[in-house]
C-alpha cells in the first residue's frame, strides 16, 4: 500500500474557519463556557470536513497537522499583527493555547474511531450472503 499525502486547499479553508470560529468564541463566549464550546466546534467542523473525504488514519493526521500549523502560522500572525503586540499577553492566555492540542487530536480521535467502526467483509460472511441468496431463490421456485 503506498502512502501519498495531496495538498488541498479545503484542509487549508477548514483550518482558516476553525480559527476565525476560535476567534469569534473568544469575543463572545465568557470564560468558562469557552473551554466547553471550542471542542464541539473543532469536533463539528471535523465531522463535516470527513463527510466529503476518506475516513484513515493518514488522512486523519495529515489533515491534524495541517490544520495546526495553518493555524499557528495565522497565530503568530496575530501576534506579530496590531490586536496582539505584548507577547506576554498572548502566551499568558491560556485559551490560545486550548486550540493546539484540540487540533491535533481531535481529527486523528475521529478517523481512528470511524475507521474501526467500519464494518469488515470477511469471506464467511460472503459466502452465508449467497447461501441465503440461493436459499431464498430455491424456496421461490418451490413456492410457484
Amino acid at each position: 500500500m503506498k502512502a501519498t499525502a495531496k495538498f488541498s486547499w479545503r484542509i487549508v479553508w477548514y483550518s482558516v474557519l476553525i480559527w476565525g470560529l476560535t476567534f469569534i468564541l473568544a469575543g463572545f463566549v465568557i470564560l468558562p463556557w469557552f473551554y466547553l464550546v471550542l471542542p464541539l466546534v473543532v469536533f463539528w467542523t471535523t465531522v463535516y470536513f470527513f463527510r466529503r473525504s476518506e475516513r484513515t488514519l493518514l488522512r486523519g493526521l495529515w489533515v491534524g497537522l495541517l490544520w495546526f500549523f495553518v493555524i499557528i502560522v495565522l497565530n503568530f500572525l496575530e501576534v506579530i499583527g496590531p490586536y496582539y503586540a505584548n507577547f506576554s499577553l498572548y502566551f499568558s492566555d491560556f485559551r490560545n493555547w486550548f486550540l493546539y492540542p484540540l487540533v491535533l487530536l481531535i481529527p486523528v480521535v475521529y478517523t481512528l474511531m470511524s475507521e474501526n467502526n467500519k464494518p469488515k467483509k470477511t469471506a464467511k460472511t460472503k459466502g452465508e450472503r449467497l447461501l441465503n441468496q440461493e436459499t431464498r431463490i430455491h424456496q421461490a421456485k418451490l413456492a410457484s
